[in-house]
């Protein structure tokens, strides 16, 4: 049996030769309509990937200013119903310099102009105010922030999405 030699068998899956090549292949070939349809399907795709992913950032964004007012709220009620003298009895309130050292530097932008701080001081468990609390008096601050500088995008986004311009927080503690 000189001379006789097999046809080499190739590793290959997608192999020319041999007995694939006589009967196709296995796998069709994709065509370039085919991977230009995948193209501009991954395109449309990533663009509403890239505005869901810029909207939550933007929600982030307003949610920090809402979680910083919310425990700037608490820390300011504490501190005033520590210290009954130095923060008013009631009104609108001008933020001192130990008072901005108590709240986020995120919510003291423009310096502090789009923050107001509200001091109500109320006579026990009563609605009536008082002008001289004592010790069983209750105090209620409220923060009302303007959120304005914290949208970057479009409001309304693409007429669907409404950001908040105006966030609030209070807070009510006893003096001490």
């Amino acid at each position: 049996m000189t001379g006789y030699s097999r046809p080499a068998k190739s590793v290959f899956r997608r192999s020319t030769g041999g007995a694939a090549a006589a009967c196709g292949s296995a796998r069709p070939r994709r065509s370039r309509t085919s991977r230009g349809q995948s193209a501009v399907e991954f395109a449309l795709m990533a663009v509403l990937a890239i505005i869901i992913m810029t909207v939550g950032i933007q929600f982030a964004l307003i949610g920090q200013a809402a979680l910083a007012l919310s425990q700037g709220s608490s820390v300011l009620a504490r501190y005033a119903a520590v210290n009954p003298g130095t923060v008013g009895p009631n009104g609108t309130v001008a933020l001192t310099a130990p008072m901005k050292q108590l709240l986020s530097s995120s919510i003291l932008t423009n310096s502090g102009g789009d923050l107001t701080v509200t001091i109500a001081s109320y006579s026990g468990t009563t609605t009536n105010t008082t002008d001289t609390p004592v010790q069983t008096d209750r105090l209620v601050i409220r923060l009302s922030y303007n959120a304005k500088s914290k949208i970057a995008l479009p409001n309304p986004f693409l007429g669907i999405v409404t950001f908040p311009t105006t966030l609030s927080a209070s807070d009510s503690q006893m003096y001490e």
